[in-house]
């Protein structure tokens, strides 16, 4: 009995601490954000440059039970100004596993012929598990609790984004309704202010800056920093500065107009550098259908 306990306990800690993990983060592509801009505010509903982005970001590699994530987002906007968006991601850390699916949606104002004003609700419902059939165990114990399911947990997000032909920046405010996960704990809120500038070079090269701040509740505030030099939209490389989380350098391949493959490599610059020094970031994007243009502004994300 007091094996059972200890075990059940055990799953229960993880539970939370993982929840509290997907709670600060909000979103396992976060870093990668100038791949699926929705992650940051829903109001980038529609402004995906792809119809479908979908990526692998395996984290830590070397680190058992490291941060692994799937993802793939669906977005679409029409000629009124309309964007919706459905993100799915499968994300595991040691032995939970959640699962959750969210749906964007934001209307663009067109302020003048190169702006625009846009603002967007998300409502995303997940649900995470711990699994420890994986683990080892010295006494037999009841298998009712080598899997324990957690609530299904539904939060909403808001935010707002100014876009113009060389720049654009916003705020997000995430868990508005701070969903309940057990007794007095819930999901963390977290406030984001972000932008951009994008400047065009010579020889056809232009240089896209951009940085994401973001403050969570009882957690450290983070910083992203993000330079991309792009040749006529067909290849590009870029750096990523986070001073308290990692650095790294990405790479964008657009074979054609409808196609993209990108890569990422991260070195963190906290202690799990003497346990691992390598995350991978590997993706596609691409079009099912021609791209309607509604914005005639240049792309601010990759």
């Amino acid at each position: 009995m007091k094996q059972r306990n200890r075990l059940a306990s055990l799953a229960t800690a993880t539970l939370l601490l993982v929840a509290s993990y997907i709670s600060a983060q909000q979103h396992p592509s976060l870093d990668n954000y100038l791949f699926t801009p929705v992650a940051v505010s829903p109001a980038h509903a529609g402004m995906q440059e792809q119809h479908v982005v979908s990526l692998v970001d395996a984290q830590w590699a070397g680190l058992n039970g490291a941060p692994r994530t799937g993802l793939i987002s669906i977005d679409y906007h029409n000629l009124r100004g309309l964007g919706l968006n459905l993100t799915l991601i499968n994300d595991q850390v040691g032995p939970a596993i959640t699962q959750h699916a969210a749906v964007s949606g934001a209307y663009h104002l067109q302020v003048n012929d190169l702006t625009k004003l846009s603002t967007g609700l998300r409502v995303t419902v997940g649900r995470t598990a711990v699994d420890l059939l994986d683990e080892t165990y010295y006494d037999l114990v009841d298998p009712n609790i080598y899997n324990l399911q957690g609530p299904i947990m539904a939060n909403v997000d808001i935010g707002t984004t100014l876009n113009t032909q060389s720049y654009y920046m916003g705020v997000s405010f995430k868990n508005v309704n701070r969903a309940k996960i057990y007794e007095n704990n819930f999901t963390a809120q977290v406030l984001q202010i972000f932008g951009g500038y994008r400047m065009a070079l010579k020889n056809q090269w232009s240089l896209r800056s951009s940085f994401l701040a973001s403050a969570t509740t009882n957690a450290p505030a983070d910083l992203n920093f993000h330079l991309f030099f792009e040749n006529q939209e067909k290849w590009g490389v870029g750096a990523h500065y986070s001073p308290a989380d990692e650095a790294g350098v990405l790479l964008r391949i657009n074979p054609s107009r409808d196609w993209h493959v990108f890569y990422q490599y991260n070195y963190p610059l906290t202690d799990l550098i003497f346990i691992t020094q390598i995350s991978h970031v590997i993706g596609i994007a691409f079009n099912v259908a021609p791209r309607i243009e509604s914005f005639t502004s240049p792309r601010l994300f990759l």
